[in-house]
């Protein structure tokens, strides 16, 4: 197996880059810095943060007094942000966004994923059960629950 946000490529781009950094590089390279585009960071190659997931979050974790509850919220976000965050603190019973859930991440979006999957994939309604969907924190987060299960038992 290889993991590619440390393969080779990304292992001779941070020795460039040590290169350039220091005062032997002069003009050996015909470039005068990295650009890393591998770990899926947009923030790292220059695009803007989305603004519309932020809101959600931010309204989703404030106080209901201090987000979606205060009553300058609809001066100071857009309604679909401040209904969407409703939706999760309801959906998460209150709670922000840093409880503990299940550990394969709230069924209520485990739901909203599996009907996703069927619209975008044309599959009859009902056919992909949110109990096959798996939430994780990123790429890293899923790949380590896998090799986990994979190695967790040496009887075979």
């Amino acid at each position: 197996m290889e993991y590619a946000v440390r393969g080779r490529v990304v292992i001779s781009a941070e020795r460039i880059e040590k290169d350039l950094s220091s005062s032997l590089a002069g003009s050996s390279h015909p470039f005068t810095n990295i650009i890393y585009t591998n770990v899926g960071n947009p923030q790292s190659v220059g695009q803007s943060p989305l603004t519309w997931p932020r809101q959600v979050m931010a309204l989703s974790d404030l106080p209901d007094a201090f987000g979606v509850d205060h009553p300058n919220v609809n001066l100071l976000f857009p309604q679909d942000a401040i209904s969407r965050a409703r939706q999760i603190k309801q959906a998460l019973g209150g709670h922000g966004t840093g409880a503990y859930s299940h550990s394969q991440g709230p069924n209520v979006f485990r739901g909203e994923i599996a009907r996703f999957i069927e619209k975008r994939d044309s599959l009859p309604s009902g056919s992909v059960s949110s109990e096959s969907i798996f939430m994780t924190n990123g790429a890293s987060g899923g790949i380590h629950m896998v090799l986990t299960a994979l190695i967790a038992d040496h009887s075979w």
